[in-house]
């Protein structure tokens, strides 16, 4: 009986030891974090992260309740400005973090991709550069990504399209460039892609449209060209939004485009469309918002 007591209490000691040593860990990380802030105008940090007291009071910490593990780092609109370093990707039980609306610059750091349980990452309206991660195709779990408003360059990495759980993609007003990867339409949770205002080149992949759970699709203002598929509303029933204003597409509008029953929004303006105007857009319903202006249509919409 006695060792059986002695072997809990040790049990218990090493679940204590483990626990503290977890916890050290993410302070440590948090405090690497804000030795990278270079500003910090309303002094968030300096008159709230203290060591005598808990991370999981910290602003802009949250905490599991059982393991006072960090599980989401919310830092949004703070105007903070510096770099992301490297000691955030010790925080592996970190699901959420968003650090959109500051002043951060650099690259987001390849240690991130140690963030085994991140679902969403949100830096959006920064001043981040480099290319896009190609370590956000490893992260099993990984569900929104929004790089929205930065500098980022380069294409998008195929790698991107590994994460079979991405159900939102947004990286819109960047310097990307290149083809739209043929691997996207693998996704079978993507409801979101919105890549307008960068530098996209080449036709959009036909799998995007057959994509059951697609329900936005915004790659205005690019230099996508060619035709679109003319079955392409055969297998998107929820889109709700197609706007592929600003490019150089060609050919025909899709007489098809009935079938995306849903459509709310539809622009095709700017491009070099010619022919009739389908008369089945009159059948859309659902249709709120439609532009096709400045492109080589003739006919009209009954």
């Amino acid at each position: 009986m006695e060792k059986i007591c002695y072997l809990i209490a040790v049990a218990v000691l090493l679940v204590n030891c483990f626990a503290l040593y977890s916890s050290n860990t993410d302070e440590e990380a948090l405090l690497a974090f804000k030795s990278g802030i270079s500003s910090d105008p309303y002094e968030i940090l300096a008159g709230n992260w203290s060591t005598n007291t808990s991370i999981c009071n910290w602003v802009g910490v949250s905490c599991s309740r059982n393991r006072q593990r960090v599980v989401a780092l919310n830092f949004s609109a703070f105007n903070f400005g510096g770099i992301i370093g490297p000691h955030l990707g010790n925080l592996t039980f970190l699901s959420s973090l968003d650090v959109s609306s500051n002043n951060f610059t650099g690259i987001l750091p390849p240690e991130l991709s140690n963030l085994r349980h991140l679902e969403e990452i949100n830096v959006g309206f920064n001043s981040f550069n480099g290319e896009i991660p190609s370590w956000f195709g490893t992260l099993p779990k990984l569900k929104r990504i929004l790089l929205n408003n930065n500098n980022f360059a380069g294409s998008i990495p195929p790698s991107l399209c590994n994460n079979s759980k991405l159900q939102t993609l947004k990286m819109d007003y960047n310097f990307i460039n290149g083809n739209i990867p043929q691997e996207i339409g693998n996704h079978s949770d993507l409801e979101s892609i919105s890549v307008k205002y960068n530098q996209l080149i080449g036709s959009i992949p036909f799998g995007i449209f057959n994509m059951s759970s697609l329900r936005v699709l915004d790659l205005s203002a690019n230099s996508l060209s060619r035709r679109l598929p003319e079955n392409m509303c055969d297998n998107i029933p929820k889109l709700t939004g197609l706007y592929l204003s600003l490019n150089q597409l060609s050919g025909e509008i899709p007489s098809n485009i009935y079938k995306c029953r849903n459509l709310e929004g539809l622009s095709l303006s700017y491009n070099h469309f010619s022919g009739s105007i389908p008369s089945t857009i009159g059948s859309l319903t659902m249709l709120r918002r439609l532009y096709l202006g400045i492109n080589d249509l003739k006919g009209m919409i009954e």
